[in-house]
């Protein structure tokens, strides 16, 4: 029996160095039922990176201009055919288990959300002997580690975007697609989105590593999560549970990061 199909999301937007580790870790996957969707969102075209694979599953679709990562992954949810839908940044990478392991936890606990842990690898730009530049991981930690509760993920982010998996039934239940309009923050905004009506079954184990360069050349680049935060506080606040909880929480963060809620509405 055939298992079911996973439509993976990957942006890309240069950096082709980091693209050959991602796509190199989804050709290791034990799962092998999958199709890729790489969104060129503007940068230098990266098809012939992806023909040389000769594979199938690996599509290739183009922006004309940066537009930005939640456009890029609009696109992609265009395209999607899969019963699931999971998401890579370009830089980052699946363990070899991480899809299979994924898959048969959505089963076993009849879910339509699962998430799980990542390992960050912060990289440092060096010269070598000869002057050329190259990236060499200076630290690794564990990215978010973080239980899920209705009201909390109203408070904070539970987990990068590489470590969800989801169903399309849930996407398409919840009716939403990526802000565009955000600069920052809009993978934890859907999330929020889809826990409106689906609860996320936290599978704690790390299946996946994550990138960090501290010159700050990732798609993400040098964008602040505060100028963003108030806009989606404010889109989700009223679905609280606790409401007063929220509120205050909401605004304690704001305030930490020398924001007024007043100034927002909030």
């Amino acid at each position: 029996m055939t298992e079911p199909l996973i439509s993976i999301i990957v942006p890309i937007y240069n950096r082709f160095n980091f693209l050959y580790l991602t796509l190199q870790s989804l050709l290791k996957q034990t799962y092998k039922n999958f199709e890729v969707l790489c969104v060129n969102d503007g940068g230098e075209s990266a098809e012939s990176i992806i023909n040389s694979l000769n594979d199938p599953r690996f599509k290739y679709f183009e922006h004309s201009e940066n537009k930005g990562l939640p456009a890029a992954r609009n696109t992609g949810l265009r395209h999607i055919t899969g019963e699931y839908i999971s998401l890579l940044d370009s830089d980052d990478i699946y363990m070899p288990l991480a899809l299979e392991f994924r898959m048969w936890n959505m089963k076993k606990l009849n879910a339509n959300i699962v998430y799980t842990r990542a390992l960050q690898n912060i990289f440092e730009k060096k010269l070598d002997d000869d002057n050329n530049e190259y990236y060499q991981v200076i630290h690794q930690q564990l990215y978010w580690n973080c239980d899920f509760d209705r009201d909390l993920i109203l408070v904070q982010n539970i987990a990068p975007c590489n470590c969800v998996l989801f169903s399309r039934k849930a996407w398409e239940n919840t009716e939403y697609w990526y802000d565009e309009e955000l600069k920052s923050g809009e993978d934890y905004d859907m999330w929020i989105a889809l826990s409106r009506k689906y609860y996320f079954h936290d599978l704690r184990l790390i299946d996946c590593e994550d990138s960090y360069r501290t010159d700050l050349t990732q798609m993400s680049g040098s964008r602040k999560f505060e100028d963003d935060l108030p806009r989606i506080f404010k889109r989700w606040r009223n679905t609280a549970r606790n409401l007063d909880w929220v509120i205050n929480s909401q605004n304690a963060i704001l305030h930490s990061r020398n924001l007024n809620p007043a100034d927002f509405g909030l």
